[in-house]
């Protein structure tokens, strides 16, 4: 069989009104309807989160349009893999995004463990707790020992944050893992509402507010936990300006907001959060790009 008949067997036997795949459009008219239903109730968290996108997307410009002018950064020799490291986290908002506005929010969800790990380490990096070198190290069983190690000192029993923040921020963690390994919030949720008759089987996504909730949550942390870090990318201090230092204020008050809104709902994770970030994600005056040496782990 050749490509143009392998093809062709293909479009005989599954079309549908005339197109191939034509079942998956009722799929995408229900991904679309649900990115317009999120879209428009909870306007203010997207208007956050695409506010924070946007910045990050300007400080990735302002980095390499530095880079460009001043050449690399001296004595830096991991500012350029940082940078891209923040590229490539910033490529993760986006996955995790795009799969929120179609349907799909828990699947983002999922997604976002690689950015809270990514976040956690790139804080210790900035305290000079590790170094890039060590938690990319090649050989897994030393990288995966240092991640741990960082881990600990970040959110687990080396933390020095109070035993019930502790607590708080495991189960954190662990709501993370739960998803990633078994999508068990994605098919609980749907069993539950088929189960109990709240509405017929839909192939294509409905909107779940709980779910939706669940996801924007924790994005909000996310997006919070990089606003802090991003000063990390100025090559010197002050290197993108004041107005840049003025917005980047605004929106750090702006996630701050959003974090205590939940703190007062009475959701402990919500001041646990908060304290994580005052502890850990804090940081000194014209804090930029140092290349680290670990020793402040000592």
């Amino acid at each position: 069989m050749d490509v143009d008949e392998w093809q062709k067997r293909l479009e005989d036997n599954f079309s549908s009104s005339g197109v191939v795949g034509g079942h998956l459009l009722g799929v995408i008219e229900a991904e679309q309807a649900y990115g317009r239903h999120v879209l428009g109730r909870f306007h203010g968290q997207s208007v956050l989160m695409d506010s924070f996108q946007s910045f990050y997307i300007e400080t990735l410009v302002l980095a390499e349009k530095y880079v460009s002018t001043h050449g690399w950064p001296q004595d830096a020799p991991y500012y350029s893999t940082i940078l891209v490291y923040y590229l490539t986290a910033f490529r993760g908002f986006r996955a995790c995004q795009n799969l929120f506005v179609h349907g799909y929010p828990l699947d983002g969800y999922a997604l976002m463990r690689s950015l809270k790990d990514r976040a956690l380490l790139l804080s210790g990096i900035g305290h000079n707790l590790t170094t890039f070198e060590a938690i990319t190290a090649t050989a897994r069983r030393d990288r995966e020992r240092e991640e741990r190690r960082v881990l600990s000192l970040m959110i687990g029993d080396t933390s020095g944050l109070p035993e019930d923040e502790i607590k708080e921020l495991t189960f954190w963690q662990g709501l993370f893992h739960q998803e990633v390994h078994g999508a068990n919030f994605t098919f609980l949720t749907e069993l539950g509402a088929v189960a109990r008759g709240e509405r017929p089987m839909s192939i294509g996504p409905l909107p779940d507010d709980r779910s939706v909730g669940m996801y924007m949550n924790r994005a909000v942390e996310m997006g919070w936990l990089f606003t802090r870090l991003l000063p990390y990318l100025l090559p010197v201090e002050e290197a993108y300006g004041s107005e840049w230092a003025k917005r980047l204020a605004i929106l750090d008050d702006s996630f701050r907001a959003s974090e205590q809104a939940l703190a007062d709902l009475d959701k402990r994770i919500g001041t646990a959060f908060i304290a994580l970030v005052n502890e850990k994600f804090a940081f000194s005056e014209g804090f930029h790009y140092v290349e680290a040496d670990g020793s402040g782990a000592g």
